[in-house]
């Protein structure tokens, strides 16, 4: 028997839209399972129908299911996942009732690497970025946004280094936790440490 759910899973948008037509608070309903047509819309990758029921519909791109997953634990392909956190607004960072992330229920079940290798770039990304994070690691704090701008105790910073650093900077979701780490701990040691160690002065003996 057809039904919204099935027909999201079908594809079938001219279906969906009758429902909807018929009653749009379908859109964040949920069968059996907790799933809605925004799950299945997700997990069998169209695309079209899914920013339909989020942009059109107002559906809910973080809604859970029984288990706590969100439609972005659904994605099979990076472009899916894509499209539901640049696009959509899914929050990447949510748990699901076990305590596991989209990126983490991913990768456990080996079945979509590149999915779950995508979120996890975007964890790295927010680790080293987010304010709500902390401080970067080392206790490092960097503002890729403001390299223009050095103190005038501090040596200016050479322009390969610069480079580096807006290069970075320039492809969001891409470069890796490791590569910023090497890019902040040359720049400490280079602009920070060696500068501090070439001033000390030697302690005077008291004897």
């Amino acid at each position: 028997m057809m039904n919204i759910w099935i027909a999201a899973s079908d594809g079938d948008t001219s279906q969906v839209l009758s429902y909807l037509s018929a009653d749009p608070s379908l859109v964040n309903a949920k069968d059996e399972n907790g799933y809605t047509p925004i799950h299945a819309a997700a997990s069998y990758g169209h695309l079209d129908l899914l920013r339909t029921l989020i942009k059109d519909y107002g559906g809910d791109v973080n809604l859970r299911d029984e288990d706590g997953d969100t439609p972005l634990f659904t994605s099979e392909s990076v472009e899916v996942a894509k499209v539901l956190v640049e696009e959509l607004g899914a929050d990447w960072s949510l748990k699901n009732d076990i305590g596991m992330t989209a990126a983490e229920s991913i990768e456990g079940e080996g079945t979509y690497p590149l999915v779950a290798e995508y979120l996890e770039t975007l964890a790295s990304k927010d680790a080293i970025l987010s304010s709500d994070a902390g401080v970067p690691p080392a206790g490092i704090a960097v503002n890729l946004t403001s390299m223009d701008e050095v103190p005038e105790d501090l040596e200016p910073v050479d322009e390969e280094f610069k480079r580096k650093i807006e290069e970075l900077a320039s492809r969001p979701g891409e470069y890796s936790q490791e590569e910023l780490r090497q890019l902040v701990t040359e720049a400490v040691h280079k602009h920070i440490l060696e500068p501090e160690e070439r001033n000390v002065k030697p302690r005077e003996s008291t004897e």
